[in-house]
């Protein structure tokens, strides 16, 4: 079949420097289904020389019987309704693998109005389609943790005011719960949300407590990565023995200390980690009379949240917390055994 062309010879090299440069995938079907044109895109991703490709068709091509049938029937359609039509398949590139691939199949009219070929053109849109793939992925998780973190917030102030003395006191702990989990979240978001170290969260939630860093709390421990869930939950608890340090214990009169240290492992078994926050200094310690959110979410909340064993002891010379968690990552190699906190 013998395609019309432009008498103008300069306008003819204009139309066929458009066809090659362009990346599309560009072509022409005849009556019959055979390819009469192919654009150079075409035939690279084909991995073939125009003579071997010219007056085939898709399944002398090499193309999936399937997808020989379906582009046979599409053309047919082209040809009966004189209407394009658009779809998406998957393709092995030559080179490339597979790929998505956009498609319009469009009717060619003759001077005579009826359809004497089929001109189609093809776009990659693999890389788009991974883009908005993980896109929705990401609105997905996005929209997960806001309704976690709504649930966390609304707990946290309904319990709150449960236990608070009146509600001046319940503002004020509100707020302070509120900026310790902000913050937890602020080292989150600076990681893409993937992981936190530790040595991250306990600077963190340790910071609004000291005037010179390393007075008052001596910190160690290699680089250990929390997943977000107990990154934050780990947050929290830290908070809540940070408070009832300043209220209650070490931290309450002047040279009380904390020390917090950590762990982690990698056995047989699964990665692991362990936690000890230990104070020394102050005042003899008393167990509490009541049971408050905060004490609740210190053993049994956390519990549940690192999905491992927490132990809270309230010895007479500094209360002393623990707590142990699988970690699905293994510590990362080469860390720095010990590190004064500074």
């Amino acid at each position: 079949m013998q395609l019309a062309q432009p008498r103008d010879p300069a306008t003819l090299r204009a139309y066929e420097a458009l066809l090659q440069a362009t990346p599309d995938l560009l072509y022409v079907f005849d009556l019959e289904h055979r390819f009469v044109y192919a654009n150079d895109a075409l035939l690279n991703m084909w991995g073939m020389r125009w003579e071997e490709a010219a007056g085939k068709t898709c399944l002398e091509l090499g193309y999936e019987p399937w997808h020989a049938a379906m582009h046979d029937e599409e053309i047919e359609r082209v040809i009966a309704t004189r209407a394009p039509i658009r779809g998406d398949v998957p393709f092995r590139h030559h080179a490339k693998g597979m790929r998505i691939y956009d498609y319009i199949f469009t009717p060619v009219i003759g001077a005579d109005g009826t359809v004497e070929a089929i001109a189609g053109t093809t776009r990659d849109v693999t890389d788009r389609r991974m883009h908005e793939e993980q896109l929705e992925l990401l609105v997905n998780e996005l929209n997960h943790r806001v309704k976690n973190t709504l649930s966390t917030v609304q707990s946290l102030v309904r319990q709150t005011l449960g236990t608070a003395d009146d509600l001046q006191d319940g503002g004020a702990r509100i707020e302070s719960r509120l900026l310790a989990l902000s913050r937890a979240h602020d080292v989150l978001t600076r990681e893409n949300w993937h992981s936190a170290d530790m040595q991250d969260i306990v600077k963190g939630v340790i910071a609004p407590y000291e005037a010179t860093p390393g007075a008052r709390f001596k910190m160690s421990g290699p680089v250990c990565r929390l997943t977000p869930q107990r990154a934050l939950a780990l947050a929290m608890a830290l908070h809540e023995l940070a408070s009832n340090a300043v209220k209650y214990g070490a931290l309450s009169q002047d040279g009380g200390e904390v020390h917090i240290s950590w762990d982690c492992t990698d056995a047989d078994e699964g990665a692991a980690m362990a936690f000890t926050w230990r104070e020394s200094g102050g005042p003899e310690v008393q167990p509490p009379t009541r049971r408050g959110f905060g004490l609740r979410l210190l053993e049994r909340g956390l519990r549940n949240d690192l999905g491992g064993d927490v132990e809270l002891a309230y010895a007479p010379d500094g209360v002393v917390f623990r707590a142990t968690a699988p970690l699905e990552t293994a510590p990362v190699e080469g860390a720095m055994p010990e590190m004064e906190h500074r």
